[in-house]
């Protein structure tokens, strides 16, 4: 950690040592002068990482659990949250997890994610990141392979969130909050035991705030942009048919209709040829005099000249009167001409039966999932207005301008699911020495993927061609993207004695992908050959394979410790292949599948009656067949496959040394690179042209080499029937690289986040208040970043965690 990074840490401490510093002398006093007193202890967590309930300690896999209580004293809202407290745990673009450097690095719609995603168990091919964590009672994040148990084969982990179940008592819960940026959030839940048999939930949450970057572009129409407006709604009924059978129905919809970006602005060293240079990032604008993979400066520039589609020079950096032009330097300013629109709507319905029989339990899980999504965003993220000399009719996705000067760039995304999933399986809980659990597994995915490109060259082309709006844009159309996948998985468990166990697991998968996709514009209309009724590729692959894990966990009766287990895991995970955007049967229509053969050895141990918790794991991995994706020059996309080597260690501590006062403390290290000699294709970030990139000793996009999370909490009462939390916690994450070119423009800063919060609550848990401040430091700290497309210059598209945020949260409880 550098010294401003230590210093920052340290102030943050400070804001909060005046209000725990006399708390805890007084509790340490009374400690001391009250020996008999015994201090509360850590709690137990139990978990259902081996699809039966277990306690954390004593499960031999890396996880990192969190109960309701955990969720709600750590702010933990959504997923950008919870990367915090999860060791080797990066949220990759903001848009999907990275687990010990394994994500998914891969660009087709036919790609699985490294991470799998479930809501009570249920995998979801199509993950849903956006959403908050809301009435939840626990999440499960399981590092490492997890190809025996869990839904698909996965190469990086599981991510498990588990919803409340109903209850048998009548109560409801409402909590408001109120912050900055206009923000108001509410969400809640109702408890209602319909009968002795059934029993009904239901919850609620809803976001609405203000954009977080005001917009200083002229003539626009609007402010500011990144804001939010959503909500969602659950139901959750549990029946109980008899004494040996029960279900659970899930429902949970979520809507969104926002201006919501993860790309705010844009960083480029302006270069005449790239637009912007490769080898460094600053606070420019892409040069629009640029010539390498520029449309109005290239090949077709006589022939827009002819038409009048004619710009001003450099006009990105330059104002009319010829004084420079300045991009915002933070991530609360902007200059963007097209305001963002982000539409979703997610459908989740599913069933679980529990049936038991003798020592047996048989579940089936049948499951739902559907999902939408509209998002528009200004492609170049820029201003341009007054740009060409002569008025031009641009086409944008609401229709035709009348002429203008503006230079207005647009992209459009717009995609579908549905998903259909069942499991079936079956579990022993004998008193013999042998258990197991079985199953089988099947899904049909099925989707679509449309991405358009809107350029005022190109609204010039089309015309000049006296083509249809329809077909004056770049477009990437996959109408037809379907997978279906079946397995048959097992797990057993042999005690040899009641310390000495042995976990063996085999599973056989069987992965089928098909699409049927097309790259078109203007320019596909110059070739005479070219038949617009004919231009659709269908695409195909097949994939099947034997994996599974044998691991050993020894629990010693040692003196030293109240609880110690040592564990050692050898496990093979998988991930399919797919498909190349827009191959041919004949040219390179597929990319291989992944594996990662993984060696994981850990202990977990609590001490001193509970009150010092230490779980350390260490694990080295053979990564074959890493999917890589990348962009070429000219837009075509490739994925191609590459051996890396991977090794870390993940350290968790949790301690109450006194009552009330609880530290916690996660350090995680990673090494990554690639292993082999490997040439790879120069992507879109290259001149146009370049040769070959020798990617060998690369380090794996987001894998920072160290992280620290730190988190200090104290308790006391106030009054007869209240009680106080402070707490204050800190993450800070290590330099990384975004891909795996490893170039100085991939290379992002280390960061970090600071939150504190002041929690009152009654002891009959009826009233609780709490204000908190999030980001207090208001770093302005960037967690990823794009290459975008050479027809805009190639500038890097910056990822922002949330500003400063702050406000109050009022909750209350009725039974």
């Amino acid at each position: 950690m550098n010294s401003a990074n230590k210093t920052q840490s340290l102030l943050a401490a400070l804001l909060v040592l005046p209000f725990t510093t006399t708390a805890i002398a007084q509790a340490v006093a009374e400690q001391t002068n009250a020996p008999d007193t015994e201090t509360a202890g850590i709690e137990v967590i139990q978990v259902t990482a081996q699809k039966r309930v277990t306690s954390l300690q004593e499960t031999p896999i890396a996880i990192s659990a969190f109960s309701r209580d955990m969720l709600d004293d750590q702010d933990i809202e959504d997923s950008q949250d919870i990367q915090y407290a999860v060791p080797n745990a990066t949220l990759s673009n903001n848009s999907s997890f990275s687990i010990r450097g394994v994500g998914n690095q891969a660009i087709s719609a036919t790609s699985d994610p490294g991470l799998g995603l479930h809501v009570n168990g249920v995998y979801l091919t199509a993950n849903t990141v956006q959403n908050e964590f809301y009435d939840l009672s626990s999440i499960e994040v399981l590092r490492g392979p997890q190809g025996t148990l869990f839904g698909r084969n996965t190469t990086a982990g599981v991510f498990n969130t588990i919803t409340a179940r109903p209850d048998e008592v009548f109560e409801a819960r409402l909590t408001t909050e109120i912050a900055n940026f206009n923000g108001l959030r509410t969400k809640g839940y109702i408890n209602i035991p319909l009968s002795e048999n059934v029993l009904q939930r239901f919850a609620f949450n809803t976001v609405k705030r203000d954009g977080y970057a005001d917009n200083l572009a002229e003539n626009v129409g609007f402010d500011n942009l990144d804001g939010r407006d959503q909500w969602s709604v659950r139901s959750s009924t549990s029946f109980e048919f008899s004494d040996k059978a029960n279900g659970f129905l899930f429902v949970q919809y979520f809507k969104e209709h926002s201006d919501r970006t993860a790309r705010l602005g844009a960083l480029c060293t302006s270069d005449p040829v790239l637009g912007c240079a490769t080898d460094s990032v600053s606070n420019q604008y892409p040069n629009s005099g640029f010539t390498d993979g520029s449309l109005a400066n290239g090949a077709l520039r006589p022939l827009l000249g002819a038409l009048g589609y004619l710009t001003r020079p450099d006009f990105y950096n330059t104002n009319l009167d010829g004084s420079t032009r300045t991009n915002p330097a933070n991530r609360s300013q902007v200059r963007q001409d097209f305001q963002p629109v982000f539409n979703a709507d997610d459908l989740l319905v599913s069933f679980e039966l529990n049936y038991e029989f003798d020592d047996y339990v048989f579940t089936s899980v049948s499951a739902y999932h559907e999902r939408s999504l509209m998002a528009y965003s200004d492609f170049d993220n820029a201003d341009g207005g007054d740009a060409l000399l002569t008025p031009q009719s641009l086409l944008l996705p609401q229709g035709r301008t009348e002429p203008t000067t503006r230079h207005s760039t647009v992209r459009t995304d717009e995609s579908s699911s549905e998903q259909w999933s069942q499991e079936l399986r079956i579990a022993s809980y004998t008193d013999n020495p042998f258990n197991f659990t079985a199953g089988v597994f099947y899904l049909e995915y099925e989707a679509d993927s449309f991405g358009r490109f809107y350029l005022p060259e190109l609204t010039g082309l089309a015309g000049f061609l006296g083509l249809p709006d329809e077909l004056a844009t770049f477009s990437f159309e996959t109408p037809d993207i379907s997978t279906t996948s079946w397995a048959i998985f097992s797990e057993g468990y042999y005690d040899f004695t009641d310390d000495l166990k042995l976990t063996v697991g085999l599973r056989y998968t069987e992965d089928e992908k098909e699409v049927t996709t097309r790259a078109i514009s203007p320019l596909s209309f110059l070739n005479p050959l070219f038949d617009v009724s004919n231009s659709f590729v269908d695409g195909s692959g097949n994939w099947e394979e034997f994996t599974g894990k044998i691991g050993l966990s020894y629990s010693p009766d040692l003196d030293v410790t109240d609880e110690t287990l040592f564990f050692g895991t050898l496990s093979r995970g998988f991930k399919g292949g797919g498909i190349n955007p827009g191959a041919s049967e004949s040219s390179f229509p597929t990319f291989e599948p992944e594996y990662i053969n993984a060696l994981e050895v850990g202990t977990k141990n609590t001490f001193a009656d509970r009150t010092f918790q230490a779980n350390v794991t260490a694990f080295i991995y053979q990564y074959d067949g890493l999917q890589v994706g990348g962009i070429l020059g000219d837009g075509t996309t490739f994925n191609t496959n590459v051996d890396a080597d991977v090794k870390g260690a993940e350290f968790e501590f949790v301690s109450t040394p006194v009552d009330g006062l609880r530290v916690n403390l996660n350090l995680s290290l990673l090494d990554s690179e690639v292993g082999e000699d490997f040439l790879a294709s120069p992507d879109i970030a290259e001149p146009s042209g370049s040769g070959p990139v020798n990617i060998k000793g690369n380090t794996l996009a987001f894998s920072p080499e160290s992280s620290i999370q730190f988190g200090i909490q104290y308790t006391q009462e106030v009054g007869d029937n209240w009680e106080i939390t402070y707490r204050a916690q800190s993450f800070w994450q290590d330099k990384y690289f975004t891909r795996l070119y490893n170039t100085a423009s991939d290379r992002q800063d280390s960061w970090q986040q600071t939150d504190l919060s002041l929690t009152l609550r009654d002891l009959d848990d009826v009233w609780e208040f709490e204000l908190f401040v999030k980001n207090a430091s208001d770093e302005d700290s960037i967690t990823g970043q794009g290459v975008q497309n050479a027809l805009v210059g190639r500038y890097r598209t910056p990822l922002y965690l949330d500003p400063r945020t702050y406000g109050l949260r009022v909750s209350y409880r009725f039974e």
